[in-house]
């Protein structure tokens, strides 16, 4: 019997977690799914203990060699039987009513062909990562950054057997980000405002390789968002809108002026060559320029002042207390 719900779970050195996460999985609500665990050729015994879970929707595939996620992903269709594909990291955990939930939006949402939720950060952080909600507003927010983390989508199996969608299996980092701007204007992303997903967040520096390959990479998708919507963008125009996605990075001599005319630039822009909603860019440019002006403190509330006088405050009003916390954060040192 075909199941209605594909978990693709790629694993690579994850023994000491794995059981945890299948076992998320195998004890959901909605139970009519198979689950797919794709091994990338471990060193550890990540494949002994899924060897050792006896359970007929498991289903266990060895690659022959390293692919990387994105590799392994791409190799996941072959074996895909469901209407609807889950995606899950090796290390995390799903809440209970994940595959229902979300089964159950796209069934609701014809127009919507993937659907996260939030993702709740456990171990070594706490953070609640909120996404926005609606199609119109995540297409804004996949101009800085993912539109979800990538461990908590469902997607319509169509689109990758029927339309031919991928991953760059070249990339070993940042491939999810990749695919939902190569596919920006045909991707209709929702989110389930709901702790779905637990994300394990481990007691460990990342390597500093690692975090500058995924900025570069970044930065290339993002080049070519902007070449598709034929946006001209100098080297300083790239460094401001990297500044801008990061956020906690050090502006070095980027300046809150040349931050606010670039967001500005891109809403002048869609009016010439329209690909955002309207609305939601607005809002969604007025958010990020709030937290610009959040995050950089500058001497005697500069940052403060930058933000009222812009155009952009009008588009993201503040709450009391959002005003409160930036007034309090304004008086510490800068950034």
């Amino acid at each position: 019997m075909t199941p209605c719900v594909s978990v693709v779970l790629p694993v690579y050195n994850v023994a000491p977690y794995i059981e945890d996460t299948i076992a998320s999985i195998l004890t959901q609500t909605f139970a009519d799914f198979e689950l797919l665990v794709l091994d990338d050729c471990s060193t550890d015994d990540t494949v002994a203990r899924v060897q050792a879970i006896r359970d007929p929707r498991l289903r266990l595939v060895q690659n022959p060699r390293n692919l990387g996620r994105a590799g392994t992903d791409n190799a996941a269709l072959a074996y895909v039987r469901g209407k609807y594909v889950a995606k899950m990291d090796g290390d995390d955990l799903c809440h209970r009513e994940r595959l229902a939930r979300q089964v159950a939006f796209l069934r609701q949402h014809s127009e919507v062909n993937m659907v996260g939720c939030w993702l709740q950060n456990f171990g070594a952080s706490t953070y609640l990562h909120r996404y926005p909600a609606s199609p119109a507003d995540l297409k804004v927010h996949t101009l800085f950054t993912l539109p979800g983390g990538n461990n908590c989508f469902m997607l319509r199996a169509n689109l990758l057997r029927e339309r031919g969608m991928h991953y760059d299996a070249s990339l070993r980092q940042t491939e999810d980000y990749e695919f939902c701007v190569r596919y920006l204007d045909e991707l209709v992303i929702a989110t389930i405002p709901e702790a779905l997903v637990q994300y394990r967040v481990l007691p460990r520096v990342v390597k500093q390789e690692i975090l500058t390959e995924r900025a570069r990479v970044s930065e290339q998708v993002q080049a070519q968002l902007f070449a598709s919507w034929q946006l001209p963008v100098s080297a300083r125009e790239r460094r401001i809108h990297s500044a801008v996605s990061l956020l906690d990075s050090p502006l070095g001599d980027l300046t809150l002026a040349e931050i606010e005319q670039w967001l500005c630039r891109l809403l002048a822009h869609n009016e010439q060559h329209p690909r955002f909603d309207p609305v939601a860019l607005r809002q969604g440019l007025g958010k990020r320029w709030f937290e610009v002006c959040y995050t950089h403190t500058q001497p005697f509330f500069a940052n403060w002042r930058h933000f009222n006088k812009s155009q952009l405050a009008a588009y993201y009003p503040l709450t009391a207390k959002q005003r409160l916390k930036m007034w309090a954060k304004s008086m510490r040192k800068p950034f």
